[in-house]
């Protein structure tokens, strides 16, 4: 039954016991080093030596939060009466935007009480999340690569991994149905459009996606931080319109990437009623919310500004076109796409070695620093990730720089 996604009733029992080991010393003692940190090292040392590194490693935008809703931000933050205690759920004001939104772009229909939690980013709504519908032990299926937090929350939660190659939209449902044949999963966690590979799917692929969940009860999970970043007229669809009922699925949408406010940490779980509750329950123990101005800021972003990420989008595509034309020169295959803010592609065949001694190696001859493909699991081996970051002459530059690397080895 669909039920078994109701938060856990564990308080002040044995089963509170062993929740609260999935947080303990060894959890996070088992936890490998986060493989960027080598980038990020020698990164800070070069800029201390006075080198200017150009970092389009770190996927973190640097386009402005649209003027209106700094203003808002501003305006609201003069009012006292906004400096209390929010609500971990969020305001009303901001689920009731998220709920017109998604009638009015995927018409889709959410109840802002029953489907709608704002969260603090996709990474915190993700992870607590699972701890709120997952039991330890309980099989979730994620794709490899996948940004690093797919990777592991499931583990802060006390669920077991089983990871499927995604480099192929239709190999990953082919290799999901085996396993589905042979193993109970408690959850499938996707991510489309995808971080790292750039993949993008169709609604049949939710559709055959759906079935599966239906047929072998399942919940669904889309991380769809990246919903707003697409560039040929083709938004990319929503799990949601595959499943409006919200059966077996829950999407997480971020303001991140597409209205360009990383730093004010806002994001949705929507969708499923069951879930949506359980995690609104286990976040009333933990947060009281985003700071409630920016809240109010963000409900004028989903409001009025329609029309913001398709200039984001049209910045990013413009890079990206630079970035490809200069990778396929220096001989990467580079993966077709159009959404994300990245470029993802295979290191040329002469390259022998792997795709962290490949980043290391181009952040010491040029001084630009790329996302090796193995930080973002073993299937990323032999790729890298370029995130679209820095203006066009920045880029210019980034690439120019990268030519001395690849004169050296022709």
């Amino acid at each position: 039954s669909i039920k078994r996604f109701q938060y856990k009733e564990f308080l002040f029992t044995d089963r509170y016991d062993s929740f609260m080991t999935n947080f303990s010393n060894n959890l996070i003692n088992d936890f490998p080093e986060y493989l960027f940190n080598k980038i990020n090292t020698q990164k800070l040392e070069a800029r201390k030596n006075g080198r200017d590194v150009i970092d389009l490693g770190y996927g973190n935008p640097d386009i402005p939060t649209h003027s209106l809703v700094v203003d808002k931000l501003i305006e609201s933050a003069q009012n006292k009466k906004n400096h209390k205690y929010s609500v971990s759920k969020g305001i009303l004001g901001l689920r009731s935007a998220m709920k017109n939104r998604y009638k009015r772009i995927y018409d889709i229909d959410l109840h802002e009480e029953d489907n709608i939690v704002n969260t603090i980013g996709s990474k915190e709504g993700l992870t607590h999340l699972l701890m709120s519908v997952l039991d330890k032990g309980d099989n979730i299926v994620i794709p490899d690569p996948s940004y690093p937090i797919h990777h592991f929350a499931p583990l802060i939660a006390g669920g077991t991994p089983i990871k499927i190659k995604c480099l192929d939209v239709d190999q990953f449902l082919n290799d999901l149905t085996e396993i589905l044949n042979t193993k109970k999963v408690k959850v499938v966690l996707i991510s489309f459009p995808h971080n790292p590979t750039t993949l993008t799917v169709t609604q049949e692929f939710y559709d055959r996606l759906v079935f599966l969940a239906r047929t072998h009860d399942f919940l669904i999970v889309n991380d769809f931080a990246y919903s707003d970043v697409f560039f040929e007229g083709q938004r990319p669809p929503s799990l949601l319109n595959s499943d409006k009922e919200f059966s077996h699925s829950v999407e997480l949408y971020s303001l991140t990437k597409g209205y360009s406010m990383a730093g004010w940490r806002v994001g949705f779980a929507l969708g499923n009623k069951e879930a949506i509750q359980s995690l609104t329950k286990l976040k009333s123990y933990i947060d009281y919310g985003t700071f409630q101005p920016i809240q109010i800021a963000s409900a004028v972003a989903i409001n009025d500004l329609d029309s913001y990420p398709l200039e984001v989008s049209k910045t990013y595509k413009d890079r990206r076109l630079l970035v490809v034309e200069n990778l396929e020169a220096f001989g990467f295959s580079v993966y077709a796409s159009d959404a994300t803010m990245f470029v993802w592609a295979k290191i040329p065949d002469f390259y022998e070695k792997k795709s962290m001694d490949f980043s290391l190696e181009i952040l010491k001859t040029s001084n630009v620093a790329i996302s090796p493909g193995i930080g973002f699991g073993s299937e990323g081996e032999g790729f890298i990730r370029i995130a679209l970051v820095e203006n066009k002459q920045r880029i210019r530059q980034a690439m120019k720089n990268m030519q001395i690397f690849f004169d050296d080895k022709i």
